[in-house]
């Protein structure tokens, strides 16, 4: 997929966003983020969606993100939204409120893919 358009989005709304190619391990990622990652790493990105702040986690946070939202057993967080975590699982992109002991999940997009194009 070519992520060049969300890449221009972000940057257009804030020129301090910062992406970069990553050529470390990713067998941790779930295939449908894992060229993302190599080739768009969202080392610094935060972007307002709806009034609201979206940081995209970096491949080197991966590891760190995913052990402080364990209680999901097992979804792969890959950005937060006020700390809330926007996570995948089975492609489909989910928040939820953290720190909630059963947390309701409410679906964003039908894949990574619809999120970004919707970002």
């Amino acid at each position: 997929m070519d992520y060049t358009a969300f890449v221009r989005k972000a940057k257009q709304q804030d020129a301090r966003n910062a992406f970069e190619t990553y050529t470390g391990s990713l067998d941790a990622v779930p295939d449908d983020l894992k060229s993302f990652y190599r080739t768009c790493n969202p080392v610094d990105v935060e972007l307002d969606i709806n009034d609201a702040a979206v940081r995209f986690c970096p491949a080197l946070e991966l590891p760190e993100t995913q052990q402080e939202y364990s209680y999901l057993n097992a979804q792969f967080v890959f950005a937060t939204c006020n700390g809330d975590p926007i996570f995948l699982h089975d492609n489909i992109v989910y928040t939820c409120a953290h720190g909630v002991k059963e947390p309701k999940w409410e679906k964003l997009s039908g894949s990574f893919a619809q999120y970004l194009a919707a970002v």
